[in-house]
């Protein structure tokens, strides 16, 4: 990949006016996209949903008080009344001027709407009264009661009052439409207001009240901005004008929201502007260069441009917030141009800052950008427009940056000359990884963490999250008062898109509000739900009224009326158009029929919008009674109980599950992307631990200072899992090239992390100092989040890599798989835990059981035997083989020997035959695991002496047991044998036994000294031929057979390995040795031993087993890891030209634990080398001190030494040249 990059910049460099061209046809093209899409300003987009939340947020969208303006007018020490009003009329006065701003206001009530109001009801009269107000106007129509009505009109037209009520009196002698009337006052606010001059005020009357309701919502700030100001300035002039006698305040969204941005406004420019002053002056300190900051922004326009030209084609249009939110990119996107820069100011060599920055920046930018992507499971529409946005920024920045940061930057001289020094670079160079304070730090963290990572809370009230000025909370403080704050207003919303059907389950509503209130539960209600009724409930009501009069006699009535009338002077027609309205076929009504009723409170209880109704209810309840009385609401269907601490429940229920989610999601994605490109699942895992630990500390260190997740914290979360993830990516890189060629480049890798770090605290972490809460969440949990982030990364990451990869190449040990360390964790798990079963269950048998003990100890040693057999077939990867050729049975006793190179030979000869006694050393006799077992089965430890085993050996020999012995007394650390000592010797020669040689093949690769994993391979276990106690050709005491012995057992060991190691036989241990090594070098190795398999085993059959070998290469060392691995007594010293793949060579853990020296020069070889091995072609002269030279045909093809060599032997594979004598 980096050489794709490489050669498009070199392209580029040959073609500046055509790269020119096309970068600037790009960047047109996709500002296309970027000047046509549309963005949305509101803010609720944000907030996640679910089905409930989506009703919810529709139902808020139709609530025309939640956008209302509040206007408190207070009366001072030296007001009146009558100032109040004044100053209530100059205020209505000055809104003139704005009517484009101002829908309507509420709080002053006319003579005319009053007038509308009585006309609407007595059009309409039935549908007003309930079945109570019959018994009411049944009571009035006795005789009696129409005689005392008739007088009672008659003294009222005679009072003063007689001008105004006589046009009621001749509409309605008997007061029906008064009896309707009443229930509009269920429209009021309550009892604790009144009427002055026609305006609203407490009971106090010093306090009047009016309510704007404006043309634009709250969220539209930009609108709203021009009419606060100018309220403002109204505001000031009324208080000046009117000072200490009346005040003048306002509350509500559209004051909120403008406050809210205003103050981030203000916030910003405070912070972030000196934030990035400081950045810019950081830059040019540490590049030497005034068009650094430029240049470092311009892969970030190119890929905002990108992504917006994508969302054109995707979206109809995307939340403005996510694009705000989305600013915090910034410190992610101009990462990657950081670390091409401070790479190149250190390499100067771009081939090679591609080679080694390419594969880092395309893993941080794809598993940065799945985060975010991650996005689009998160119930929020805002945050998914931020997922996309910020995935295809984030991954586009990384791309740009490798395609025009090279041809914009260039190191200078003094970078060239490694000259540059900075404050940042000493940091950078400082070895965190070494600092036992820091890792005591660290370690105190994650163990606190332990016990406050469950304290970290969930901040669901979104109002925290606003910016309150104090006068705004003055003001508020002064509307709650008013309103009695003692108890909660709540308002009910019954929702659907059958109107019909709303109002039916809305006048249901209210019945049970009626009840409800009667017992006390609730304070007071102002509901619809007896007004505003559904064509079938007037169809009732009507038909109610038609009934209720068609069975009186309303000639009498009629009759009644004019005769007590006449008492008075009353004329036959006064009661005219009462008879009239007696006769009125009445008939119900439509929806906005009702809206004439009072426009402004009908729609303010009742809105419609694209078909989908609300009605909305108003209840007062005590805080003690609320829970109890929204508990109580669960019975009704299709309704929304709107308090904002259920608010914000319904809208973040969801909330801190999708951010679970979101983080699992993430890692597994981060997890899928690392596994992708590093090829390894182990890298992965170790590459993930991290961003784990990461988030653990920072989850622990919020709960212990009591810092709350909120919304916007969540979503900075995203930002900090991403830069968690690049600072481990390029941390692993530094490591990764330590691990391969040795060479520390951990500092470099370090300045740029550094730099990043910089970059996005001094962007965000300033943000700290701001007044508003949103920000200062956000900027509290990136400075937490990244100080960790960093801290773990140059901290943990290096010790955690080093433990896993490092420290085993440089103890000389093999490289491991996930695969190799499960089932070795297994199967020394199971060894010891069934060992110390079998050993417990072995003791009490060998107590209890009524048996002749040399039975007992057979018993224990076929279960020993069984108990090991299973251990090793524990795992399925090593084949387990027997070879008796001479059909050994065990059945007479022996002294069993046995080459020693791994703690399985035991259990192998275990496996084999189970009557044995076993000379141990003391670390198994005294085994924790079964030491007591073996004990007591008669196991003998070697450090009492041999002399003085022999009649405790004696004892068990003559039970039947054979005499199990490794005489090389330890285990090897290599596959040959080591010298035997006598002690098995002097044992059979006093005890008069055979010696039974039995080979074990393979468990020097499968688990070898100083290791405690399982390879795969084999173990194959040879019986050899008994050696009699009296045969002599093996010599006539114990210390000749000891040599003889050792030397035939040798001999057939060499020739047994011949025969089971083919050419594949050491493949796993070769490939291991490459495993985990940067770039293609492990894919490399294995072509190569693919290609190359049968040359490598041929040549192995023409170097001595203790030969020195001079070698000619030009790979990472495969054939001098096989050469000394075939045999380990070789000394192999090898010239690789290229100084790259030398280092590699030199980095191979064989180098630790055999003899292979990598040359710089070849005249720094052993003057004791005579052999010279090539494998590729080479100009070096042959030194007169070599008498052997072996070429590899298929590598060093046509490679002929000079004169001075002869052609001895040559195949398909070797040709072996012999110095001329």
């Amino acid at each position: 990949m980096s050489s794709i990059f490489y050669h498009i910049y070199q392209w580029g460099e040959k073609n500046k006016v055509m790269f020119l061209i096309l970068s600037i046809f790009f960047v047109v093209l996709m500002a296309f996209g970027a000047v046509n899409i549309k963005f949305e300003e509101d803010i609720t987009r944000i907030l996640p949903k679910n089905e409930k939340a989506t009703i919810t947020s529709k139902v808020l969208g139709q609530l025309r008080f939640s956008d209302k303006v509040s206007v408190i007018i207070e009366k001072q020490k030296g007001g009146t009344t009558e100032d109040m009003v004044l100053v209530a009329n100059q205020f209505l006065d000055s809104l003139a001027v704005k009517k484009e701003y101002v829908k309507s206001v509420q709080g002053k009530i006319n003579d005319e709407n009053i007038n509308e109001t009585i006309e609407f009801v007595y059009a309409h009269l039935p549908l007003f009264l309930e079945k109570a107000d019959y018994d009411k106007i049944e009571r009035k129509l006795a005789n009696d009661s129409l005689q005392r009505v008739v007088e009672d009109n008659y003294r009222t037209l005679i009072s003063p009052t007689g001008m105004v009520a006589k046009q009621f009196i001749q509409r309605d002698p008997l007061g029906i439409g008064f009896i309707a009337l009443e229930k509009l006052q269920e429209l009021n606010t309550g009892g604790d207001f009144h009427l002055v001059d026609g305006f609203i005020m407490n009971k106090e009357e010093d306090k009047l009240l009016l309510f704007i309701d404006p043309v634009y919502s709250g969220t539209e700030t930009e609108h709203n901005t021009v009419f606060i100001n100018y309220l403002e300035e109204v505001k000031k002039g009324l208080n000046k004008a009117y000072f200490d006698k009346t005040s003048v305040d306002y509350f509500g969204a559209s004051f909120v929201a403008v406050a809210n941005a205003k103050q981030i406004k203000s916030d910003i420019q405070s912070t972030v502007v000196i934030s990035v002053a400081v950045l810019i002056v950081l830059f040019i300190a540490f590049y030497r260069k005034l068009a650094v900051p430029v240049i470092l922004f311009i892969p970030t326009v190119f890929a905002a441009s990108v992504a917006l030209f994508v969302l054109y084609f995707i979206r109809d249009s995307i939340s403005a917030i996510s694009l705000s939110v989305g600013a915090i990119l910034v410190g992610i996107t101009i990462d990657y141009a950081l670390h091409i820069m401070t790479h190149y100011k250190y390499s100067g060599d771009l081939k090679e800052v591609y080679k080694e920055i390419t594969k880092p920046i395309l893993m941080s930018c794809s598993t940065t950008a799945i985060a975010f992507l991650c996005l689009i499971f998160v119930h929020s529409e805002a945050l998914k427009d931020l997922g996309i946005f910020a995935s295809i920024t984030v991954m586009a920045a990384g791309i740009f940056s490798l395609l025009f940061i090279p041809h914009l930057y260039k190191p200078t001289e003094e970078d060239n000359s490694k000259q540059s020094n900075t404050i940042l670079e000493k940091v950078a160079k400082y070895p965190f990884d070494k600092s036992k304070w820091l890792l005591g730090l660290c370690l105190a963290m994650i163990f606190i963490s332990f016990f406050t990572f469950g304290k970290t809370t969930f901040n669901k009230d979104l109002s925290s999250m606003n910016y309150f000025p104090e006068e705004l909370r003055e003001a508020e403080e002064k509307l709650n008062n008013t309103l009695d704050s003692s108890s909660k207003s709540l308002y009910i919303t019954c929702y659907g898109e059958d109107v019909d059907q709303v109002i039916e389950n809305n006048a249901v509503l209210s019945k049970y509000l009626n009840k409800v209130e009667s017992e006390g539960n609730i304070q007071q209600y102002s509901s619809l739900g007896n007004i505003v009724l559904s064509r079938h409930q007037q169809e009732q009501k009507i038909e109610y009224w038609n009934t209720f009069w068609a069975t009186k006699n309303r000639s009498n009535i009629k009759h009644i009326l004019i005769e007590e009338g006449k008492k008075y002077g009353f004329m036959e027609h006064t009661y005219a158009l009462f008879y009239d309205m007696l006769e009125v076929n009445y008939s119900p009504i439509t929806f906005q029929d009702y809206v004439q009723l009072n426009p402004q409170v009908i729609e303010e209880f009742i809105v419609e919008k694209e078909g989908f109704y609300t009605i909305n209810t108003l209840v007062k309840v005590s805080e003690d009674n609320k829970d109890i009385f929204i508990q109580g609401l669960k019975e009704f269907k299709d309704y929304i109980v709107i308090d904002r601490k259920e608010i914000n429940e319904t809208f973040l229920s969801n909330l801190v599950s999708d951010f679970t989610l979101l983080v699992n999601y993430s890692l597994l994605a981060v997890m899928a992307i690392l596994w992708f490109f590093f090829k390894r699942i182990e890298l992965a895992i170790v590459s993930i631990l991290p961003i784990i630990i990461t988030g653990f500390i920072t989850a622990g260190m919020m709960g212990l200072f009591q810092i709350e997740f909120t919304i916007f914290s969540s979503i900075v979360c995203t930002l900090i899992f991403g830069q968690g993830v690049d600072f481990t990516i390029f941390m692993t890189s530094a490591l990764q090239k330590e691990y391969t060629t040795g060479k520390r480049v951990s500092a470099m890798y370090r300045s740029s992390i550094l730099l990043a770090v910089l970059t996005t605290l001094l962007a965000v972490g300033t943000l700290i100092f701001a007044k508003h809460p949103a920000l200062r969440s956000i900027s509290i949990v990136s400075l937490l989040g990244l100080s960790v982030s960093v801290l773990v990364a140059f901290v943990l990451y290096p010790r955690l890599y080093r433990f896993c990869f490092m420290n085993r190449q440089k103890k000389g040990v093999s490289p491991i798989t996930l695969r190799l360390l499960l089932f070795s964790i297994v199967s020394f798990t199971y060894f010891g835990v069934f060992g110390v079963l079998y050993s417990c269950i072995a003791r009490i048998l060998m107590i209890i059981l009524p048996l002749p003990k040399v039975v007992k100890l057979r018993w224990f040693g076929k279960g020993m035997s069984l108990y090991q057999t299973s251990v090793l077939y524990l795992n399925p990867f090593v084949k387990k083989a027997t070879i008796n050729k001479h059909k050994e049975d065990f059945k007479k006793p022996a002294v069993i020997i046995a080459n020693h190179t791994s703690f399985l030979d035991s259990l192998t000869i275990g496996m084999v035959n189970s009557n044995i006694v076993y000379l141990v050393n003391d670390w198994v006799y005294k085994s924790p695991v079964f030491g007591k077992a073996v004990q007591m089965a008669g196991f003998y430890p070697v450090s009492n002496g041999v002399d003085n085993s022999v009649v405790h050996l004696e004892e068990r020999v003559k039970q039947g047991f054979s005499l199990m012995i490794f005489p090389e007394g330890t285990r090897s650390m290599t596959n040959d044998i080591q010298r035997f000592h006598k002690g098995a010797f002097f044992l059979a020669e006093t005890l008069k036994l055979d010696i039974l040689p039995m080979y074990i093949h393979g468990n020097a690769e499968v688990n070898g000294k100083r290791d405690y994993v399982i390879y795969g391979g084999h173990i194959i276990t040879t019986v050899g031929e008994r050696i009699t106690y009296d045969d002599q050709s093996f010599g006539s005491n114990y210390t000749e057979r000891t040599k003889k012995i050792s030397k035939f057992y040798k001999e057939q060991f060499k020739n047994i390995r011949k025969n089971l190691e083919d050419k594949d036989y050491f493949k796993q241990k070769l490939f291991l040795s490459y495993l985990y090594k940067e770039g293609n070098i492990s894919k490399e190795v294995k072509e190569d031993f693919n290609t190359y398999a049968e040359d490598y085993y041929e040549l192995n059959n023409y170097l001595g087993d203790k030969e020195r070998v001079l070698h000619f290469a030009d790979d990472y060392g495969q054939i001098n890891f096989l050469l000394t691995l075939q045999e380990a007594k070789r000394k192999v010293y090898s010239y690789i030209p290229d100084e790259y793949k030398r280092s590699v060579a030199q980095m191979n853990y064989i180098t630790k634990c055999r003899i292979v020296e990598y040359i710089e020069n070849v005249a720094d070889m052993d003057s004791k080398v005579t052999s010279l091995v090539i494998s590729t072609m080479s100009k070096q002269v042959i030194n007169e001190q070599i008498n052997k030279v072996v070429v590899l045909n298929r590598k060093a093809i046509g490679f002929v030494p000079d004169n001075c060599f002869e052609l001895s032997v040559q195949n398909k594979y070797i040709s072996v040249y012999l110095r001329k004598e």
